[in-house]
């Protein structure tokens, strides 16, 4: 049997549609992914950066008070969790920024940090009781909270920004108060990889007494 050449051109044209179609596939698919990853990145973007402002607030309002860093810290755990990202956390930081706009020290963010900041892994956040710190609170709410402030050093991986040596007097220049949030978001398609670390920080100055 003798087989057109024009037979021969469409069998061909065919095959290479075949391929054609499914390089395109791919990259649709790869789109779709990157997009979705994406999408569930930035939504974890907010809510990280909405934790990082409650501890930061909450901590510039307690300002010099024996319990700043104990319901900052609550505040971003609470915020964290009912986002659904309190068991992505990979570190959390408090730590004395000079500026309103100040980074967190390169020293606080080592394994093994240093500085004037405090650092917190993931379970030691996720574990954070009133026995994690050297602090007394009283259940009559006229009382101050006494005690240092500061972190026990079994309870976080560096304890050294205590409330007891900060300073909110305006006139000689208040402290910044600053949190550094880090997260791990889950790619939810792998083929674009494991995931990605979503990182937010917010300072704000302390607040002066009343």
């Amino acid at each position: 049997m003798i087989v057109s050449p024009k037979r021969l051109r469409s069998q061909s044209e065919d095959g290479a549609v075949v391929v054609e179609m499914a390089f395109i596939s791919i990259i649709l698919v790869m789109l779709i992914a990157g997009t979705f990853n994406y999408g569930f990145a930035w939504r974890a973007g907010l809510a990280v950066n909405e934790a990082a402002r409650t501890g930061a607030r909450v901590g510039s309002g307690q300002s010099v008070s024996r319990g700043a860093d104990y319901y900052a810290l609550n505040g971003v755990r609470s915020s964290l969790q009912s986002a659904g990202l309190l068991g992505n956390v990979k570190k959390v930081v408090i730590f004395k920024a000079t500026t309103a706009d100040g980074k967190v020290p390169s020293s606080c963010l080592l394994a093994s940090p240093t500085g004037l900041c405090n650092v917190l892994k993931d379970t030691q956040l996720a574990n954070l009781t009133l026995s994690s710190f050297d602090l007394t609170i009283s259940g009559d709410p006229a009382v101050a909270p006494s005690g240092s402030g500061c972190l026990k050093s079994t309870a976080a991986l560096r304890s050294g920004w205590c409330p007891n040596v900060r300073t909110n007097i305006q006139d000689t220049g208040s402290d910044y108060y600053g949190v550094y949030v880090e997260v791990f978001v889950e790619n939810h398609f792998k083929m674009l990889g494991q995931g990605q670390t979503v990182t937010r920080t917010a300072v704000m100055q302390l607040e002066p007494a009343v």
